[in-house]
């Protein structure tokens, strides 16, 4: 593991258990729910749709945030930080490993996904879901571009604010880590559903002249928005990484 290449192999098996575990979770709760509504509760059966749709959600952020964790992980443990390459070189293949398996997370949530919907709707879910004209898919070819910046934004925030709190704790010395580890992960949530509710919001927006005919300018104003966000935490978190932060394990 004294190579980029052996780093970015290790990173991705490092990732790729803890993803699997929340799939084989995901799985279960699947087949929990409609055991439940096949066998019992009425309450379940009338919307079975709604209770796939709300648990894709909750995975896809859980993804996230698993994610989040195992990345600062990386840039705070002495297995990475102690061999011999750069910092810059550590912190884009952490990013770009994390990127990688949260593209296999997505894809194999999403098959999850449609098949707990095909086992309720069957052809119909199918019809909602196909692209039918240039329209939709210059939408969806902007909606996936939206998300993967809004990802990208949580990734890179959420490294430079956990390099922040390492460089505050160094002047004011405090003594419980649990504390910080608390106060980081419920500010990267705070953060993370802030900005998924921001950008699904914009998304609808983007898409509103699909029914006014009125173009708007909403798309690229977010990309860029987005794209500042994400260089200011890149530079920011790099220059912590390689002038401040310590390694603790």
């Amino acid at each position: 593991m004294s190579s980029l290449l052996g780093v970015s192999k290790e990173l991705i098996w490092s990732k790729f258990r803890p993803i699997n575990l929340t799939l084989l979770i995901n799985i279960i709760l699947v087949g929990i729910i409609i055991g439940i509504t096949k066998f019992d509760s009425i309450f379940f059966r009338s919307f079975p749709q709604g209770l796939m749709i709300i648990s894709a959600t909750v995975f896809f952020i859980l993804g996230i945030v698993i994610l989040v964790n195992l990345n600062e992980k990386v840039l705070s443990s002495n297995r990475y930080r102690l061999i011999p390459i750069s910092e810059s070189q550590l912190y884009f293949s952490n990013l770009l490993t994390s990127g990688l398996i949260y593209f296999y997370f997505c894809l194999m949530e999403s098959i999850i996904f449609l098949g707990s919907l095909y086992y309720y709707m069957r052809n119909d879910v199918f019809y909602h879901t196909v692209i039918d004209d240039n329209i939709q898919f210059e939408l969806l070819l902007k909606d996936i571009t939206l998300i993967f910046l809004a990802v990208v934004l949580i990734w890179t925030g959420s490294t430079l604010v956990h390099l922040l709190m390492n460089y505050i704790n160094d002047f004011l010395q405090i003594k419980s880590q649990k504390l910080l580890y608390v106060i980081f992960n419920l500010l990267i949530i705070a953060a993370a559903l802030a900005i998924i509710f921001w950008t699904l919001t914009e998304m609808s927006k983007v898409g509103m002249y699909r029914y006014t005919d009125v173009p708007n300018n909403i798309f690229p104003i977010v990309c860029l928005v987005d794209v500042i966000g994400i260089l200011i935490s890149i530079f920011g978190g790099l220059y912590l990484l390689e002038n401040q932060a310590e390694t603790d394990r």
